[in-house]
């Protein structure tokens, strides 16, 4: 069976640790429900997005903060997820499809609630093919797993990267305090980044996926 979770170095922090304890211990969730409450996290960011279209101005100038808190919770639920799975013992068989799948929904949301933020088309377009461009870095890394050879998570935009580039869009957007209107310029340069970045990360996959395609059928 190949497995969708992997070994990354924030697993390894006290913090993260001392949570996954307390999650698994005290209380009855499951990996399953924690990759659903990482989709939750993430339609929070997506609304807060939203709010730039309908909200009063003096309360979207806060809304960065929204979204971040969002994203940040989003990763959290996301890492925690494949440990208590792990290291809590509480996998399942159908772990992998909740974990693949919530990642899947909560990036389009996130990516395509910032498009949405412009409040153009050009940016609402982008946003979409942003968050298709975010699903095919997936889609090429599980290809690898699925024709037998590995999986690799390696950016120059993998989903690490998607989430800290938005985190810090937020930050500069927080810029709007005293620049009218920022978050509009900032909603289409990070998304022409990322959709550049994901053309990239999925070259760089394709090349290392048939390199080692060869090497296995020689």
């Amino acid at each position: 069976m190949v497995t969708l979770m992997r070994k990354i170095k924030s697993q390894d922090t006290k913090w993260a640790q001392n949570l996954v304890r307390y999650v698994t211990e005290m209380t009855p969730l499951t990996p399953n429900d924690i990759s659903i409450m990482s989709i939750l996290f993430a339609s929070v960011a997506f609304f807060a997005y939203c709010g730039y279209n309908f909200l009063p101005y003096n309360i979207c100038l806060w809304l960065p903060l929204l979204a971040v808190f969002g994203i940040q919770m989003r990763l959290i639920f996301n890492l925690i997820g494949g440990m208590v799975a792990v290291e809590g013992g509480k996998k399942s068989a159908v772990c992998d499809i909740y974990n693949e799948f919530s990642d899947r929904v909560s990036d389009s949301l996130i990516i395509i609630g910032l498009g949405i933020s412009g409040g153009n088309w050009i940016s609402i377009i982008l946003g979409f093919l942003a968050a298709l461009f975010a699903i095919l870095t997936a889609y090429t890394r599980v290809l690898g797993g699925a024709i037998g050879v590995n999986q690799y998570f390696t950016g120059p935009m993998a989903k690490q990267h998607r989430m800290a580039l938005l985190t810090i869009a937020n930050i500069v957007c927080l810029g709007e305090f005293w620049i009218f209107n920022l978050h509009r310029i900032v909603a289409v340069v990070t998304l022409t980044i990322i959709i550049a970045g994901c053309i990239l990360t999925v070259r760089q996959r394709l090349k290392n996926i048939t390199r080692d395609l060869i090497a296995k059928n020689q």
